[in-house]
């Protein structure tokens, strides 16, 4: 695990090196840029590429503008998007030609996941519409601001746990595993809180029901790095082939389970939420 972060570290940090940008499997013609340990997005260029043209003139830094899915209003380090506010981890910047935001707000506006990839300088978008088998909090919506009650203690919060519920388990499924991810790259998607095995009975999880399965990583809430900007956490569930998946090693991240999955996933859902100091 510490050779994970390390890895990620060195390529993360390095500012002066441009980021290739794929979403939904399309590479767009500019880069990102690295600035204050977050990665820039060029906006602009992402919606012309991705067909999602925004009604603007000039596109200045500040303002509103009307897309095809969306109407969003860029504030000084605020986002008020389809009529809810969110409060950005850095203010946009740019000109009139292309404008440049985290990936926090990218992921925000267009409803995308994203992971990154520090072998590439890579940093991947994925959409989760159309998924069958669906996994959802009660208290919180995807893509929004986790509420203080779910952060760590130490800081601040409660570290309550969430209530989750899934449904569209897929035919066939023997047992599912839980995994809480925080996705940025400085804890190269460490889980947080891991579960399993799941019996495929069991379609909700939360802190006064009692559940059958085992606790490999017990849930004390989020605590994300001063100044890092927004880290994206993943709520992962897999669904599984088998009873009792066998494995080597550790079973500490996504990419980890994943591996030790293998040819026993039959499928995963996953639910996106953010959270930052």
């Amino acid at each position: 695990m510490a050779e994970a972060i390390e890895a990620r570290l060195r390529s993360y940090y390095q500012w002066n090196l441009p980021v290739k940008i794929v979403i939904d499997d399309l590479e767009i013609s500019a880069t990102g840029i690295m600035s204050n340990s977050q990665i820039y997005v060029p906006l602009k260029t992402l919606f012309k590429e991705i067909k999602q043209p925004v009604q603007m003139q000039g596109f200045n830094v500040n303002g509103t503008y009307k897309g095809n899915l969306f109407d969003f209003t860029i504030g000084t380090q605020t986002l008020r998007l389809n009529g809810v506010t969110y409060h950005l981890d850095a203010a946009p910047f740019g000109t009139n030609q292309e404008i440049y935001v985290t990936t926090f707000f990218v992921a925000v506006v267009t409803q995308h996941i994203y992971e990154w990839f520090d072998e590439n300088r890579l940093l991947v978008f994925e959409g989760l519409e159309n998924e069958t088998f669906q996994i959802a909090a009660r208290e919180f919506a995807p893509f929004s601001v986790l509420p203080t009650q779910f952060m760590a203690k130490d800081i601040g919060g409660q570290a309550q746990l969430p209530t989750l519920e899934w449904d569209g388990i897929p035919t066939g499924t023997k047992s599912m595993a839980l995994f809480f991810t925080d996705e940025h790259p400085l804890n190269a998607g460490y889980s947080y809180w891991t579960v399993m095995p799941l019996v495929p009975d069991i379609k909700r999880i939360a802190a006064d029901a009692p559940q059958q399965q085992k606790t490999l990583h017990r849930f004390h809430g989020v605590a994300p790095v001063q100044n890092t900007g927004y880290h994206e956490y993943l709520f992962r569930i897999f669904a599984l082939d088998t009873e009792r998946p066998i494995f080597t090693g550790q079973l500490n991240t996504a990419e980890e389970a994943r591996n030790a999955f293998d040819k026993h996933l039959l499928d995963m859902a996953v639910y996106p939420v953010f959270a930052k100091l």
